[in-house]
């Protein structure tokens, strides 16, 4: 049964890197890399480093949502312990194609140190992944408020509040989770993906791009929904950009250019993850009291 199990998962993440080679071969094949490489050399550092510190808040404040979620199912683990463990996870999920995977990490660490229950740290993770997904499609919705003609902007925010309040009563129906916590980590997740938006409409500044940004801006959302059927989002976000262009006038270069920034910039923040990696860390004495 274990041996089917890891089976399957190497068939998919060795299936998300396929995808992710795929969807990078049409993006180059349309856009040669040293066109995007000649834009990449007038980068203006002064948005870069800023974009990079809003995208390593988003992944502090993460950390912290996880941390909730984990703390609803009693278990109590400092912050301090749950950011390494975060970045550790980071790591796996960029830097090791066909492993484990970071969620899974988190998992089977915290199960082998600490001896919690699989179940329960699994339904922390996948509450936390969720309440990352509905936060995405209400950003959707809420910036096409901007791109509609004003007799319907109606429309996505009746969708933004009803879907909301069934996503809620779905939730609590079947993970009998707390409307406090619902709401406070959805509020998380809302912070999350704006400073995510800010740090990419940053590196579209630090590439010479000054104009309709809720375009880009609603695309990048929708890149990561997309990014998790590839592996690490590589590819994935190029490739929507890509396709998007074909409908919305925008520089298809220098957006997929800040896209591969992005990548880059998440790739660099994994790289975090080998300090506990390297590190003889013990999580018994790391439980918050």
């Amino acid at each position: 049964m274990g041996r089917k199990k890891n089976t399957r998962k190497v068939f998919i993440n060795g299936l998300k890197v396929l995808i992710s080679i795929v969807f990078l071969y049409f993006v180059f094949r349309k856009i040669p890399f040293y066109d995007i490489a000649k834009i990449w050399s007038g980068v203006k550092l002064f948005y870069l480093f800023p974009g990079s510190l809003f995208f390593l808040a988003s992944q502090v404040l993460s950390a912290k949502r996880l941390e909730l979620y984990l703390k609803v199912n009693d278990f109590n683990l400092s912050f301090k312990s749950n950011l390494q463990l975060y970045f550790l996870g980071m790591f796996y999920n960029f830097f090791i194609p066909g492993g484990i995977g970071g969620d899974a990490y988190k998992i089977y660490i915290l199960n082998k140190k600490l001896n919690w229950n699989v179940k329960k740290l699994t339904l922390s993770i996948f509450n936390d992944r969720l309440s990352g997904l509905l936060a995405i499609c209400i950003l959707i919705l809420f910036f096409s408020i901007f791109l509609l003609p004003v007799q319907w902007i109606f429309i996505p925010i009746v969708l933004i509040v009803a879907g909301t309040f069934v996503a809620f009563l779905i939730i609590k129906k079947v993970f009998s989770l707390d409307r406090s916590v619902f709401f406070r980590t959805l509020f998380i997740s809302m912070i999350i993906q704006i400073l995510q938006v800010i740090c990419f409409v940053l590196l579209l500044k630090s590439l010479d791009l000054n104009e309709n940004f809720t375009v880009y801006i609603i695309t990048f959302l929708g890149s990561s929904i997309l990014s998790l059927i590839s592996f690490a989002g590589i590819g994935a976000r190029e490739f929507l950009f890509l396709q998007a262009s074909k409908y919305f006038d925008f520089n298809t270069s220098v957006s997929v250019s800040a896209s591969l920034l992005f990548t880059m910039i998440t790739a660099f923040f994994s790289l975090f993850g080998l300090v506990s990696m390297f590190r003889k860390y013990s999580f018994e004495d790391k439980i918050a009291h």
